[in-house]
């Protein structure tokens, strides 16, 4: 009789080979992981942030560093903004921490900043344009412009206050009242303008001065401190802000003034200016604008005359005009 075959297996068992190991016990086998590694901008070396900060509010040496950009900056992790100083200077007197790129779009859309709250921003170099909502603004009149800074009159009380737009930060003078019917006294407050400079008095604040369309009085003032008559005599044309001091063009002379600070010891307010240039003779005051503009980290005066051998109209401007560096 031929060989008895072995018993057939279960079906179930049918085909089944041996059990290998699974893939939780290959995991298992594996070699042990590293302990995991904390790591992101977060973990980032103080050292690092610092250098960043510093080239974000210096810029390209050229005094173009942008504050916006570092409260962004520090916005993004509380590790950095632990590490770096606050953009909330409260005397505003460090202009690293000014919005200098930023410059106001005011009236575009033909609605009071006051009365809107709001005012657009526009970045000279970048073209960023910022929406701000500022309900400091209510009441106010904006009267000034200086390094990204506003300078505002309490439509009802006449105090001075300077705004940045971006920290919030508030430095408070005093009222206008006094002394502008006591010096002044024309109605002229419409007409206002003001700029901001370095104290001359204190290192660690600001000052305020203020000077009105047609009228030869210029006022300046501390916080905590009252307006006083800083010159007299003087028609105010076009100014620039420049290092924390204040240069002028007046309505009748080729003399290019320091405003502010006044010169040490003081004088009377008829013999407080200090004349630092002379535009160039080749243009007639008369039928010329002078102008003072900053460009690179220099003060340009920037002549506007009439075309050459053209009969000037009052509309007829060279529009090119010719630029002399102080």
């Amino acid at each position: 009789m031929g060989r008895k075959l072995p018993a057939l297996a279960p079906a179930g068992a049918a085909g089944r080979k041996r059990k290998g190991a699974t893939l939780t016990t290959l995991a298992a086998c594996k070699r042990p992981a590293r302990a995991q590694v904390i790591g992101g901008w977060a973990s980032l070396p103080t050292d690092i942030v610092g250098l960043i900060t510093c080239r974000l509010l210096a810029g390209d040496g050229d005094g173009d560093g942008d504050v916006v950009d570092y409260i962004a900056f520090r916005a993004v992790c509380s590790g950095w903004r632990a590490c770096t100083p606050t953009a909330r200077d409260p005397t505003l007197r460090d202009p690293r921490l000014r919005p200098r790129g930023w410059v106001d779009l005011c009236d575009g859309d033909a609605v009071r900043p006051d009365d809107a709250c709001e005012i657009v921003f526009f970045h000279t170099r970048t073209a960023r344009r910022l929406h701000v909502l500022l309900p400091e603004l209510r009441g106010h009149r904006i009267v000034g412009f200086t390094d990204g800074l506003l300078i505002l009159v309490h439509k009802r009380t006449t105090e001075v206050r300077v705004l940045h737009p971006f920290t919030r930060v508030v430095v408070d003078f005093p009222p206008l009242a006094p002394v502008y019917h006591a010096a002044v006294r024309r109605m002229k407050l419409l007409d206002m303008s003001a700029a901001i400079c370095s104290s001359a008095s204190s290192a660690t604040s600001i000052a305020v001065v203020v000077w009105f369309l047609c009228t030869s009085v210029v006022l300046g003032a501390d916080p905590g401190s009252d307006w006083e008559v800083l010159h007299r005599g003087l028609y105010v044309w076009n100014t620039l802000s420049f290092q924390g001091k204040l240069y002028a063009t007046t309505l009748s002379s080729h003399e290019i003034l320091q405003l502010y600070p006044p010169p040490t010891p003081r004088q009377e307010p008829l013999e407080n200016s200090v004349v630092v240039a002379h535009a160039p003779y080749f243009a007639d005051r008369l039928h010329s604008d002078f102008l003072l503009v900053e460009s690179g980290g220099r003060m340009l005066l920037v002549v506007r005359h009439p075309a050459p051998g053209r009969r000037w109209t009052g509309r007829d401007w060279q529009s090119s005009g010719s630029m002399k560096c102080i």
